[in-house]
């Protein structure tokens, strides 16, 4: 048939719209059983067919010379009517590839519109060899287009799997090098491949002096037997939580050994082990059972019952001593309400105090009634805590302690009713006791009057102390200025007998000045009261130190100082305390050692500040310590140490003015300890 011109009415169902193409198609493909791929893309599988029905009619209408290209003649000069086939094909391959569609449903489809056009049976005989050149082509390059692009996917999911095996490779040596536990990599003959940081650490050993070993050293034979290592490893099996004793380092470690197969490593048959270090929880689960024995053990041997229930009073543990108390074997009440043994009397409170228990955490703890197995009536005193769903309790038996109180309490009504006897004679004794209290109040008004007199008398004292003492003084001066001045105008005649008179008479007048001079020193304590200031007693010291810096180098002694703190007090008399004392501990030395004075001071609780002067000295007997503040007193004679026996004396004045104690501490021949003890702040006084 010549082309070019085709009639309408011999082109069958492409004489008809293009839907008329794509309805019979879809028929055709659901008659085929196709109807569910169909589906997934009918509104695209319509609009195609209804091209390629234009399309087909468009290769129908082409010459001849141009449908079928020559035999010599290139692909790149083929005709241009060959393109519609071929795009079609390319364009259904583009269009229905997809995951849900395989390739042989997919060319099926195409079969089937293949089948729907040729088998029209009003398509001229003529047309239908070119027909099924169209479809020819259009198969041919829609199945090389599919081809294609099954080839680029298949390409493309190649080097995506290629990637994440490497980056799996990568997280595995990330993963392996940072695993907390000790692991390593081991062939088939168990020989160590690699090892990561935690398993060098376990075995104390740098990493790379472990490669190459076999597993057995390290582990041990026993080990490697226990979880059949290198039997797991040829069949590529796994084995899990393997508990053995490993020797580390000259200990004994408890370890779970794991491991599975990796199949090939490194090109040879390889597998990963992991081990878990479990001594510690295994010690603690050793101390635990022991504590749990202890505490089973204490429970059992405790005098009393321990007993365990839940919210209803359903007894879940009781112990043995309930045999002894009640008779009860605890098998026997296991699971029982504790309830069903209390006194009909009692029960109703019990069970109220009970459910308080629970319900708003009250204290339960109460006597009662408790029916022992041969019927008797016990009186126990239980005691219980709630811990979430269960109270945990003990009770005792009191039987014996409730017959005493009752008969206690019997002997208290008695006591009462004696009292109540006796009540009267106690008024007449307060009456008595009334008249005897008037009598000490009028004596403490006497002695109160007695003490402001006293202390009148005592300031009279030092007033006449002080006045007498002052004007003694002069006379005193003249004597010895006299006395002097004649010894040093006239020499001669006072040799002899009358020099050695004359000498007595010096010696004694300069001794009754340095008394006069300390009996003036004690008067002032009290009598020249100056206002209380903050005293930095490290100053303090040091001007003491400089007035004893001569007597101290001539002693050849040392006098050591520490730090000591600020108080408040009166100057110039807490430098007198300090001379004295110091003063003291250098004159009462021992003539074979150098005089050593050590002054130290420490704060106490309630604010006061401790001093010590401690010396190297002579010392005394500790039973003088409260007679060597007394004025006068001398535990030594004039001939052996010079001293009017004023200066501690002074000092305890000082203290006391200054509201603390002063105490010492000595040995014959071991030196002394003064203590002084002095508040930080004064009191405030009227």
């Amino acid at each position: 048939m010549a082309k070019g011109k085709l009639p309408g009415k011999n082109l069958g169902l492409l004489s008809l719209s293009p839907k008329g193409l794509s309805a019979a198609f879809i028929f055709a493909a659901e008659q085929a059983g196709y109807a569910q791929h169909l589906a997934l893309q009918a509104e695209a599988w319509r609009l195609f067919v209804s091209r390629l029905a234009v399309g087909l009619i468009d290769f129908l209408a082409a010459p001849e010379s141009l449908q079928a290209p020559a035999p010599d003649c290139p692909a790149a000069t083929a005709p241009l009517s060959q393109d519609i086939p071929d795009a079609f094909g390319r364009e259904a391959a583009q269009l229905f590839r997809h995951e849900a569609l395989p390739f042989a449903d997919f060319f099926a489809l195409l079969k089937c519109l293949r089948r729907t056009v040729l088998n029209d049976p009003s398509l001229l005989s003529e047309l239908q060899p070119d027909c099924s050149l169209f479809f020819d082509r259009l198969e041919t390059a829609a199945a090389s287009q599919w081809l294609k692009e099954e080839a680029s996917a298949a390409q493309h999911r190649l080097r995506e799997a290629k990637l994440f095996i490497l980056n799996e490779k990568k997280r595995y040596a990330v993963i392996f090098h940072r695993m907390a536990e000790p692991a390593c990599i081991v062939d088939q003959q168990g020989c160590l491949l690699d090892v990561n940081a935690a398993f060098a650490d376990f075995f104390k050993a740098p990493g790379e002096t472990l490669l190459g070993k076999p597993c057995a050293l390290l582990f041990g034979p026993e080990a490697c037997k226990a979880c059949l290592l290198e039997k797991n490893l040829a069949e590529h099996g796994s084995f899990a939580n393997i508990e053995v004793a490993l020797p580390v380092a000259g200990e004994i470690r408890t370890v779970l050994i794991s491991g599975s197969s990796l199949g090939r490593v490194r090109g040879v048959p390889g597998g990963i082990v992991i081990l878990q270090d479990v001594s510690a929880q295994r010690r603690i689960a050793q101390a635990l059972r022991e504590s749990e024995d202890q505490f089973r053990s204490l429970v059992e041997n405790v005098p009393d019952v321990t007993w365990r229930a839940d919210a209803e009073g359903n007894l879940v543990y009781v112990s043995p001593n309930v045999r002894r108390i009640c008779g009860y074997e605890p098998d026997e009440l296991l699971g029982q309400s504790r309830f069903g043994r209390v006194h009909p009397e009692d029960v109703a409170e019990v069970r109220k105090r009970y459910g308080l228990l629970f319900a708003k955490d009250r204290e339960f703890s109460l006597r009662y009634r408790l029916r022992h197995k041969n019927g008797k009536w016990l009186w126990v005193h239980d005691r219980a805590r709630a811990i979430g769903d269960y109270a945990n309790g003990v009770f005792a038996d009191i039987t014996k302690l409730q017959k005493m109180e009752k008969e206690l309490q019997e002997y208290r009504d008695w006591l009462e009713d004696l009292v109540d006897e006796r009540a009267q004679e106690v008024k007449a004794v307060n009456a008595q006791l009334l008249l005897e209290v008037a009598e000490r109040q009028q004596a403490q008004q006497e002695l109160e009057r007695l003490a402001a007199s006293l202390r009148r008398s005592n300031a009279e004292l030092e007033q006449f102390a002080h006045v007498a003492s002052h004007d003694m003084k002069e006379p005193l001066l003249l004597i010895v200025a006299f006395a002097e001045r004649l010894l040093a105008r006239w020499p001669e005649k006072f040799e002899g007998k009358a020099g050695e008179y004359f000498g007595r008479i010096l010696k004694a007048a300069r001794q009754l000045q340095e008394l006069v001079d300390d009996i003036l020193q004690l008067s002032k304590v009290r009598s020249c009261e100056r206002p209380f200031g903050m005293v930095v007693l490290d100053d303090l010291l040091r001007e003491v130190m400089g007035d004893f810096e001569e007597r101290i180098r001539q002693a050849q002694g040392n006098v050591g100082v520490g730090t000591l703190a600020a108080i408040e007090g009166d100057r110039s008399q807490l430098r007198q305390l300090f001379q004295n004392l110091i003063a003291n501990a250098l004159k009462y030395r021992q003539a074979d050692l150098p005089p050593m004075v050590e002054v130290k001071g420490r704060k106490l609780p309630g604010k006061i500040y401790e001093i010590t002067v401690q010396d190297n000295g002579i010392g005394f007997e500790e039973k003088h310590a409260e007679r060597i503040f007394q004025p006068f007193v001398r535990l030594h004679g004039r001939h052996e140490y010079e001293g009017t026996g004023i200066g501690l004396a002074t000092c305890e004045k000082i203290v006391a003015r200054h509201g603390g104690r002063i105490t010492v501490k000595s040995s014959p021949g071991e030196g002394s300890i003064f203590i002084i003890q002095l508040p930080l702040v004064q009191r405030k006084r009227k």
